[in-house]
């Protein structure tokens, strides 16, 4: 009789097994994406203040490959996953060396109406709704351009358990991510938000995000940030603003500068772009990016940063597209170290990308 119930266990098995793989589906995605940049003053191997060509990952969205899956669960409800990892295709080398999967790597139930919820590595609540929604370069630029999206939204975030749910026209994003040190439980977490309001052609959004140090939890980074976007016949234009403030030293560090903790960095940014569609094939993007900062190395002091881009994209196809880049950074009073040696840089670079 044992023998007999287990074969009827596992030929029940095989079958839900078959009929799980009939509802299920896996996909393979990614994009893959360089270019040959040009920097007219650079840290890099042939020393500081000195010019520098080299192959660099995409200027566009940086290269990267992974696999999704979901399943119907039946009555409009799924579950799914996703797991994502960058690539350098200059080396072949991932992005993050420490991780199998650096971008991405999380679970989630999809109610339907009751909403989504996800578990695991994720992007942040605000860096979804400038990539997705109002950043102007999709916060895909190179890192010399993408200084402060980078630095107040922290991009991903590991731990996360993360909320999002659309009513009418307002989508709600809301996240929590628990830190890793057992001794002091609040080190290490982050709490983000973010509302989206679309109107006809008017988008309207706003984040907020608060993050512990990992080893000091009485250290910590606020960001607030206020975006619109309104999209035209031929073009859709983009604004928005950041409010921040961090005593952990992490904008310092994604800027380019010291990383001195403890010095309760403030920053007020601006950011502006828009990118209009000259032909079904050419789409041309400009945006200016500025922020006023204080406490940057010492208590008091304060610096200025610029940027200003223009991307020149040529579609190929739906899935591949050819582009060229120019941009300008300039630094100015305790915001000066975050340039190598100059008070201003000058890029230029053009790739090619393909989407598969």
């Amino acid at each position: 009789m044992k023998r007999i119930t287990l074969s009827l266990v596992l030929a029940g098995l095989g079958l839900a097994a078959g009929t799980a793989s009939a509802e299920t589906s896996i996909t393979l995605y990614g994009i893959a994406d360089v270019s040959i940049r040009y920097l007219n003053t650079s840290s890099g191997a042939v020393g500081e203040n000195g010019s520098r060509v080299s192959m660099e990952n995409g200027a566009i969205s940086n290269s990267r490959w992974g696999l999704r899956g979901s399943e119907d669960l039946g009555g409009g409800n799924r579950a799914f996953f996703r797991l994502e990892n960058g690539i350098n295709l200059q080396n072949g080398m991932g992005s993050g060396t420490d991780k199998a999967f650096s971008r991405l790597a999380y679970v989630g139930l999809d109610g339907g109406q009751v909403g989504t919820l996800t578990l695991g590595l994720q992007n942040t609540p605000m860096f979804d709704l400038l990539a997705d929604y109002f950043d102007p370069l999709t916060v895909g630029n190179y890192d010399q351009n993408a200084w402060l999206p980078a630095a107040m939204s922290r991009v991903r975030t590991n731990n996360m358990t993360k909320y999002a749910n659309t009513f009418g026209d307002l989508s709600v994003v809301l996240s929590w991510a628990n830190g890793e040190d057992w001794d002091d439980h609040k080190a290490g977490q982050q709490y983000g938000a973010s509302l989206r309001y679309a109107i006809g052609q008017l988008g309207l959004g706003a984040a907020y995000q608060q993050t512990y140090d990992g080893a000091d939890s009485d250290l910590r980074q606020r960001v607030w940030n206020l975006n619109a976007s309104y999209q035209f016949d031929g073009a859709k234009v983009f604004a928005g603003y950041y409010n921040g403030r961090d005593e952990t030293g992490w904008v310092n560090g994604v800027m380019g500068g010291a990383t001195t903790a403890n010095l309760d960095r403030k920053d007020n940014g601006y950011f502006a772009g828009v990118t209009w569609q000259a032909t079904p094939r050419w789409a041309i993007t400009g945006a200016a990016y500025y922020d006023q900062s204080k406490n940057v190395e010492e208590d008091g002091d304060k610096g200025k940063r610029y940027a200003l881009v223009a991307v020149a994209e040529y579609s190929l196809s739906k899935r591949s597209q050819l582009y060229g880049t120019v941009d300008w950074n300039k630094v100015s009073d305790a915001a000066g170290g975050e340039i190598a040696g100059k008070s201003s840089q000058v890029g230029a670079g053009v790739g090619f990308r393909h989407i598969f």
